[in-house]
């Protein structure tokens, strides 16, 4: 059976509505304050993508546990970083014994150390089944030490910024509050932290951030204020790109706010140099490429070390712009559904990209210079991530008959992406 999918759009010129999914790392965060609250509460507009319906699979099961200290429950986390992380920290103070992991060799790759570090250090006994540092790991939970926890928790937070939200959302259990320091001198992905600060105090929780390093986290959690899930502006990256190769047009976008807890907004700035303006309405954006307004083709530089998820999207649309582009701040790709920077890489090159990189051991960058690119040539290769898919697809509006591996791979984060290509008119095959 033929997985791929092959994109071509008659019109390069493009209108219409484009419905997103809604934020998964919204849903799956307000899903664990939702399970530990002190109330039921609904969520509107909760993500459908695969994480998410894999963390209420999950809690579901963790619920029908019954808190027997002899039982084990093993959770098949499949390669969801997020969904391993943040049920680690929940599940290290409720009784029972559980194993987390998954036979996906990436979930394999995807590091856990310092999580587990900072567990052990408040008397969680962590077992690595496998490679040190990463999963699957066993261990039993410890309620009774959210009487006695010390408030003051250390975490390395250069690696992955989850570890950090982890440890937040569990705070309120604590008696005492916790205070959770960040001792690394890089901190990734920063806005994440900050959403998790936000969707806690809408849930009544108390979050202050003392400096840049500390912060203290006190009070018990309730139904939020407001429970409406915002669209996916990591998601609305690929419809700006489209825009961005398009030879001009209009698209509503629904459900992204100007004040939005989502650290990708920032494409909004991003690609107003790129040829797409923003227009923030109550409820939308709409975003516009006029095409007698050139393109800035001036050299760009973007750090992508809170913004780990825009980094594909950029790469190839400053590629297929014939954009000289620097990408910085993007070492942490490296530990994504798959080597984001190799993958990056080979499909840039393979499609008449020049690119050179470097790598030191906390640092990485690639350069990309202006060139002609050949996409509809070859197949464009996923590695079994959804951004390789999602961002490459979007050539089809430049280069015309576009074919990309494994096209359901979309589900782990945009499901109805393919119906909204053709909504906007491509024709898929």
């Amino acid at each position: 059976m033929d997985h791929n999918i092959s994109i071509q759009f008659a019109d390069s010129h493009i209108e219409g509505e484009a419905p997103l999914p809604s934020s998964k790392s919204i849903s799956n965060r307000y899903l664990i304050l939702q399970f530990l609250a002190d109330e039921d509460f609904d969520l509107e507009n909760l993500s459908e993508s695969d994480d998410t319906r894999l963390m209420q699979k999950l809690l579901k099961k963790i619920d029908r546990q019954n808190e027997d200290p002899d039982d084990t429950t093993e959770l098949d986390c499949q390669n969801a970083g997020a969904v391993i992380r943040f049920l680690t920290a929940l599940l290290a103070f409720r009784a029972g014994t559980w194993i987390l992991g998954s036979e996906n060799p990436r979930m394999k790759a995807r590091p856990i150390g310092a999580l587990v570090d900072t567990l052990r250090s408040m008397g969680i006994e962590i077992e690595y089944l496998e490679e040190e540092g990463f999963p699957p790991i066993k261990f039993s939970g410890r309620p009774e030490i959210l009487q006695s926890q010390d408030s003051i928790v250390q975490v390395d937070a250069g690696q992955s910024s989850q570890f950090v939200s982890a440890l937040m959302m569990v705070a309120p259990l604590f008696a005492r509050g916790l205070h959770i320091e960040m001792i690394s001198e890089t901190k990734v992905s920063l806005p994440y932290i900050q959403m998790t600060a936000r969707l806690m105090q809408n849930c009544g929780t108390e979050v202050v951030f003392i400096d840049g390093n500390n912060m203290f986290l006190d009070g018990s959690l309730h139904a939020p204020a407001k429970t409406l899930i915002e669209a996916d502006w990591s998601s609305a990256s690929y419809l700006y790109g489209l825009l961005a190769l398009s030879d001009g047009g209009s698209l509503e976008l629904p459900l992204l706010f100007e004040d939005s807890v989502q650290g990708d907004c920032i494409i909004a700035n991003w690609f107003e140099e790129l040829g797409v303006e923003t227009e923030f309405l109550e409820d939308r954006v709409i975003i516009r490429k006029n095409p007698d307004i050139p393109v800035d083709l001036s050299p760009k530089e973007y750090d992508f070390v809170h913004h780990p998820d825009l980094a594909q999207t950029m790469a190839v649309v400053c590629a297929a712009l014939g954009i000289e582009v620097e990408l910085t701040g993007i070492f942490g790709l490296k530990y994504k559904e798959t080597d984001r920077i190799v993958a990056l890489r080979n499909e840039l090159e393979r499609i008449g990209a020049r690119i050179e990189s470097s790598e030191t051991e906390n640092s990485n960058r690639l350069h990309i210079y202006p060139s002609q690119l050949h996409p509809q040539t070859e197949l464009i290769r996923t590695y079994r991530d959804h951004r390789m898919a999602l961002s490459f697809a979007i050539l089809a509006i430049k280069y015309g008959n576009i074919t990309i591996e494994d096209k359901d791979i979309v589900q782990k984060s945009f499901p109805d992406f393919w119906s909204v290509m053709k909504k906007l008119g491509a024709k898929l095959s």
